[in-house]
């Protein structure tokens, strides 16, 4: 984010049509920002788009503020705002999606993506995003294939298998929770929560004998939430 502020307090240069007063206070707000100032950067934002309300860069400025204060609603009409004024303005959409997804409104985030990767079909990141969106509305078949989008490329990203292999699991496809499991453990080991969650998988795949081992590591791990599955399915008699 910031080094997108960085970019846009030189652009006002070419933004002949803003007043001199609206710009000044505009590059006043980006030093405050720059400082983490979050509070005084929003006061001068306020100031130049009370001058311009149509101050493109100001008001996307502004929505980037509101964000750092935790004022996503508001942040949403500041980005909406922009997007009025050019609805190719990419950045917005970026923006846009994130203050959705945290305030669980997933439909309208997933639409923001979609334009997002409508404007660049090869970008991966907005697929980790929808994943996460069609896993918080359970739509697990959807959430896995979009992860398994974003994966094509990405695959170090730890948190992304680990989500991949939930959605699998939750959609019944417990082969490839197996698989997605693994493959966090190929990057952590010592990720306890993975290996009793392949273990899981393990069991509804009816491999009991690996559950149970996942089951036995985990618990020396030191995850104590193990310690159900080895007395349901792991001890004599079951």
């Amino acid at each position: 984010m910031k080094k997108l502020l960085f970019l846009l307090f030189f652009v006002p240069v070419l933004l002949n049509a803003q007043s001199e007063r609206a710009l000044k206070l505009y590059g006043e707000g980006v030093k405050q920002f720059y400082n983490e100032e979050y509070v005084l950067a929003l006061e001068f934002f306020n100031q130049s788009l009370a001058l311009d309300t149509n101050f493109q860069i100001a008001a996307m400025n502004r929505g980037q503020t509101l964000m750092k204060l935790g004022l996503l609603y508001d942040a949403i009409m500041d980005f909406n705002t922009v997007i009025g004024l050019d609805s190719n303005y990419v950045d917005a959409y970026k923006e846009l999606a994130i203050c959705y997804i945290n305030t669980h409104q997933y439909s309208e985030a997933i639409a923001n993506l979609y334009l997002l990767i409508a404007f660049n079909p090869n970008i991966k990141a907005p697929y980790k995003q929808l994943g996460l969106c069609y896993y918080y509305t359970r739509k697990y078949e959807l959430a896995e294939e979009a992860y398994g989008i974003y994966l094509e490329g990405n695959e170090s990203d730890l948190e992304a298998w680990f989500q991949k292999g939930l959605c699998s699991y939750y959609y019944a496809d417990y082969e490839t929770a197996i698989t997605d499991f693994s493959a966090v453990l190929d990057l952590d080991n010592m990720y306890s929560t993975a290996i009793e969650w392949r273990g899981k998988s393990y069991q509804k795949g009816n491999y009991i004998e690996k559950a149970c081992s996942d089951w036995s590591l985990s618990k020396e791990q030191g995850l104590r939430s193990t310690q159900e599955y080895l007395d349901k399915y792991c001890t004599k008699g079951n």
